[in-house]
Parts: C-alpha cells; structure tokens; sequence
C-alpha cells in the first residue's frame, strides 16, 4: 500500500506541474507583448486636406504615414509606437483653430503638425504658446511671426530669408539686372517678394515688385498678367519672379506662354512640387529656382552627408506611391524623423515640455533636406546652403550647379 501512496503522490505532483505549465502557455498567448501594451505617442496633425493646398497636402499625408510606418516597424520609440492623428481643416481658419484646441486639451498628444498655410499658421501657433504644445510648422514663416519669437512653433522649411537670398543668387549668376516680382497675396508670398526686393537692390539690382498679385484658389492670372504685360516690355525686364507655390506657379507659366511672353521665369521653393511639372506641362521648360535636397535625390554630391539619406527615402517613394521625393514629400520625412529623434532623446518620461526642450536641443540632425540645428534662439533649423539651384528640363528637376553662387 505504501508504493501505492507513493505513486499517487507522483502522479499527483506530475499533473500539478503539468497544469501550472499549462497555465504559464495560456497566459503568455493570451498576454500581449511588452511592446504592445506601451501607449502610442500621439503626434495631431492639422492640414489643409480640402481646398487649394488639397494635392500638396495629399503628398503631406503620403510621406509622413510612410515614414510612421517605418518608425514603427523597427520598434517604435522604445517600444512606444508613433500614431497620427489626422483632422481636415478645410482651408478654414475657425476649423484651424477648433482642431488646434481639440489637440491641445487631449493630453496624451505630444505634439502637433501643421497648418500649411503660412496664413493659418498665426492661430495654430499662438494655441500652441497658450496651451505649451509644441507646433511643428511645414510651411515656412514670414518675418512677423518669427519675430515673436514663440518657445513651442518650430519650423522644418527653409525660411523666406534664405530663400530670397539664394534666389538673389541665382539672378546675380544668370546676370539679370531688372526683375519683375508677380507676388501671391498671403503673407508668405509677399514677405518673399519684400525680401528679394530688398537682398536684390543691395547686390545693384532693379526689382519691381507688381500691385497686381493672385490668391491661391485663381485659376487663371491671365488678365493680371495682361496688365503686366505693357511693364515687362518697357522695363526690359529680364526674368519675372512667381512669389507663389503649387498649383499657382504652373498656372502663372501656362498664363505667360500663353500671352507670348517668353521672359525667363524664376520661383520659389515651391515650385519643386512634382505635381507642378504635370500641371504646367511644356510650360514649366527652363523655370528656375532654389529648393531643397530632396527634389534631386540622385542629382547631389557623392560626399553630402544627406545623400543616402535622400535617395534611400526616394526609392521608398516610388516602391509605396508611385512617385518619388520632391519638396513638400521631404518636409513631411524631416517633420516626422525630427519627432522620432526628439523622442529618442527624452529621458525617462516623455512629457511636452521634455520633448520641446530635446527638439529644441537638436543638433546636426540629417534630414533629407538638409542638416538641422535648433536652439533657444533659432527655431528655423537650416541654412542657406541646405538649398540647391534647381531647373525643370524635359520634364523633370535638374540640378543646376553655378560657380561662385553655391
């Protein structure tokens, strides 16, 4: 009888272990793993998904939910993945606005991206300083507002100053002595045309900036430019300035070929939209202007440090959307790698103001459009040399490297 004990105390023991393993299976396929249960970091994003701005916005949305995508395939940010809150703010200022304040009060938002519209940028910003939310601007500020020096608005374009200057530049190489400027009537186009206006007549040139300007839903400048038209001859103008972006640059190129005014066209940083091309067709031949990296992935020096960078995130373009990197697609790369970044960099818990003070901290950050630096005093990130002189031939962006003026 005593075996017998024996016995049934090993087979009793055997099948305790065997259920308390069994539990052990059950609970770990039933819990989620350590990643998976650490919340997301939200990051809201406030565009211009409707309206005139709607195909620049498009390509917006494209590039940042790729790059989200990646962070989060690789890991998230500490196993934390990154989640976009997307809301349409129509073009409208009181939706900018609503979707501002609704971003701010949820306080698992980290931060927030966008308006688009340097018009709209005012409201979201001034949220942004009241509520101590970090406000990650696409398109670049005017003077104005940079001047406010807000602690929580950073910017990832290049800034009007520096492209006025290069531009300044490129019309120094090309020797165009009289410029007419034909500004778009946002603040940002006008603070532009002002610029050159202002870098050009230091460096001797003769810049006329025209009463005549276009807003961004004009689909056709024709009778502005008509009246243009009588200046350029009598001035002998040597290029005229589209102070625009987007779909009102190709507009502008169709507008003037059409009216046989054949004056060499220059632009902003806008123009290197590659939906532009398309839109303006043989139009758009010879325009030039200054942009960023991204839009001459294959087209930049063996030694620039953004190069594989650039060309990596292009590859990845074509293979998802069909289309490769240009300007806005590198500025969405640059806002959401800045982000990632920033949050890599928190210490412990991540809250809005440590991950402002570590943006804010940025240092030789690569991007695809150039290398950042921010500090307390400068929330513009890059510099004059983070742009390249671009020209539209056959079709396509050309990098266009003149001596003396890079």
């Amino acid at each position: 009888m005593i075996p017998m004990k024996g016995g049934s105390l090993m087979n009793g023991k055997k099948v305790f272990i065997g259920l308390l393993s069994l539990t052990f299976i059950l609970l770990a396929w039933v819990a989620p793993s350590s990643s998976a249960v650490k919340s997301p970091y939200k990051i809201g994003v406030n565009l211009e998904f409707t309206g005139p701005w709607a195909e620049v916005t498009k390509t917006l949305k494209m590039a940042m939910t790729l790059e989200v995508d990646r962070v989060n395939a690789m890991g998230g940010i500490d196993g934390h993945p990154l989640e976009l809150i997307m809301e349409d703010n129509g073009f409208d200022l009181g939706r900018v606005a609503s979707n501002m304040t609704k971003f701010a009060r949820d306080k698992e938002m980290i931060a927030v991206v966008g308006p688009f519209e340097d018009n709209l940028q005012a409201t979201s910003r001034s949220i942004a300083e009241r509520e101590k939310i970090t406000n990650i601007i696409i398109c670049p500020s005017n003077p104005m507002v940079r001047g406010l020096k807000q602690r929580w608005a950073f910017n990832i374009a290049h800034n009007d100053i520096i492209v006025s200057q290069k531009l300044v530049d490129l019309c120094q190489a090309r020797k165009y002595k009289t410029v007419l400027v034909f500004p778009g009537a946002w603040p940002l186009a006008q603070s532009l045309a002002k610029n050159f206006k202002a870098f050009g007549e230091a460096k001797g040139m003769k810049v006329i900036i025209s009463e005549e300007s276009h807003k961004p839903t004009d689909i056709d400048m024709t009778p502005q430019l008509t009246k243009l038209k009588p200046i350029i001859e009598k001035e002998k103008v040597d290029a005229i300035y589209a102070s625009t972006a987007g779909p009102p640059a190709a507009i502008i190129c169709k507008n003037l070929r059409a009216l046989g005014l054949k004056t060499p066209v220059i632009g902003t940083h806008g123009f290197g939209f590659g939906f532009i091309i398309e839109l303006g067709g043989d139009a758009m031949e010879g325009v030039e202007f200054g942009a960023g990296k991204a839009v001459v992935p294959d087209q930049l020096d063996e030694n620039d440090p953004v190069r594989p960078i650039v060309i990596d995130f292009d590859k990845r373009m074509k293979a998802k959307y069909g289309v490769g990197a240009d300007q806005i697609a590198g500025h969405a790369y640059d806002a959401i790698w800045l982000i990632t970044d920033a949050l890599k960099r928190s210490q412990g818990k991540v809250t809005r103001s440590t991950f402002r003070d570590k943006l804010e901290s940025t240092k030789g950050f690569k991007g695809v459009m150039g290398i950042y630096n921010y500090s307390p005093t400068d929330h513009d990130g890059l510099v004059k040399k983070d742009l390249v002189f671009i020209r539209i031939e056959g079709r396509k962006f050309v990098r266009v490297k003149l001596p003396g003026f890079e």
